[in-house]
């Protein structure tokens, strides 16, 4: 009797186990690895063979697998009925893979998390809610997560963040970066010259070590930038609703500042003497100069906000 409860109670556990995986084929190098996996967590890595591999346990829901190569397009996808509840009830796929380096790669799902790392082509990550991790990425990068955040170090090449409820922490990138945020906090350490911020809610944290272009648009959040050299002809703007900026440049900065604050805006100017100016009508006010020859422009606009320029 004791043997028959026990084989019952360990039946439900054998029910729930997902599908075991491990399976490797050859794929073209520089193609295309399309990858679809909508719960669980997903760990990819480039390496230098010109095969792919995929090893771990699918989702407990799962109806099997597709894995598919046809010229440079490669297929993985873990099927998943119609009508799956995308909650986190059960457990999704753990699943580590491995592909070309040279490969680019393309992966959606729900909810779940990625990390992908060492690939020289080109990634585009898609999620619903979880996390992406990314390192060692070159090429065209696209990293978005409605409900989760982005972590991504040494990534380089053109850069598009993208968050409605999660942060984005940026560190060593360069090339050009785009992030889009609603409700997240975005931090970056960057050597990018071209970088672009539109968001919300949420504060600024930007270490920049050269600017050729930057532009942030915010509605209330804020915003504290340090940029240690403005390129020759850099062209620096920011523009928010109810959002502080506070900036910091070198102390030998060459550029001309055209500053504007107006309803219950403020200007704290504190890279030179020059004073703020008031609207001889309204609550509006002004800051315009050139400092060391003016070789860069630095533009700034707020409705209520209040902008501080300082110089270290």
């Amino acid at each position: 009797m004791k043997a028959i409860l026990l084989g019952l109670s360990l039946f439900p556990l054998a029910v729930l186990a997902g599908e075991k995986v491990d399976k490797q084929i050859e794929v073209a190098n520089g193609g295309t690895i399309y990858i679809e996996n909508q719960r669980g967590d997903i760990n990819i890595t480039g390496w230098d063979k010109s095969e792919f591999k995929v090893s771990g346990e699918l989702d407990d829901k799962a109806d099997g697998y597709e894995l598919k190569t046809s010229g440079d397009k490669t297929q993985f996808i873990v099927n998943m009925p119609r009508n799956t509840d995308w909650g986190n009830s059960g457990d999704g796929s753990k699943l580590t893979i491995f592909m070309p380096r040279s490969s680019a790669l393309e992966f959606a799902g729900v909810n779940v998390s990625v990390s992908a790392k060492e690939l020289q082509n080109s990634a585009e990550i898609d999620v619903v809610n979880g996390e992406i991790s990314a390192s060692n990425l070159a090429g065209n990068i696209k990293l978005t997560s409605v409900n989760g955040d982005v972590k991504a170090q040494n990534l380089s090449g053109n850069i598009a963040f993208e968050t409605v409820n999660g942060e984005i922490n940026d560190k060593n990138s360069s090339g050009k970066l785009r992030f889009s945020a609603v409700n997240g906090d975005v931090k970056s350490d960057s050597t990018a010259s071209d970088v672009r911020l539109e968001n919300v809610n949420g504060d600024i944290d930007f270490t920049l070590s050269s600017i050729k272009n930057l532009r942030i648009n915010t509605v209330n959040g804020e915003a504290e930038v340090h940029i240690k050299e403005l390129l020759k002809g850099a062209d620096v703007r920011f523009e928010s609703v109810s959002g502080d900026g506070e900036f910091y440049f070198a102390a030998d900065v060459s550029a001309k500042f055209e500053i504007e604050a107006h309803a219950n805006g403020k200007i704290i100017n504190k890279v030179t003497s020059d004073k703020v100016s008031k609207a001889k009508y309204g609550p509006a006010s002004s800051l315009k100069f050139s400092i060391n020859g003016g070789n860069a422009n630095v533009e700034m606009n707020t409705i209520s906000g209040r902008l501080e320029l300082h110089t270290k």
